[in-house]
């Protein structure tokens, strides 16, 4: 599928994502997608693969490839609770080894790691 989600407001967008997630998990199809929103991609993708100018730059598991300095260097828009943990980290707020993909994995890590108010 090519950008289904284009267009879409972020409701729809999520809506889309989850009857493709569906037809995966429910019939076993398996998708293949290109799509520009890896906030919500990282949700429901157990692979992605990145390309640029038609060559393979990146493939593997979601959370190895979004997490990835190289991925960012390349110019691949990462996850945004992902680029705040890289940049908490930068800083020395060690938040775990694994970096979240989205705002309530990093809601998590951030209330383990902060005093309770």
């Amino acid at each position: 599928m090519d950008e289904p989600t284009s267009f879409l407001d972020p409701l729809s967008a999520q809506n889309i994502f989850e009857v493709i997630y569906d037809l995966n998990k429910k019939l076993g199809i398996t998708v293949v997608l290109v799509e520009h929103r890896l906030d919500l991609t990282a949700k429901y993708a157990n692979r992605i693969i990145i390309m640029d100018e038609g060559k393979v730059c990146s493939d593997g598991r979601t959370r190895e490839i979004l997490s990835s300095e190289e991925t960012r260097l390349i110019g691949v828009g990462i996850p945004k609770a992902t680029l705040l943990y890289n940049m908490l980290n930068k800083e020395g707020l060690r938040l775990g080894l694994v970096a979240p993909l989205s705002s309530e994995e990093l809601s998590k890590l951030l209330l383990e790691v902060l005093p309770h108010r």
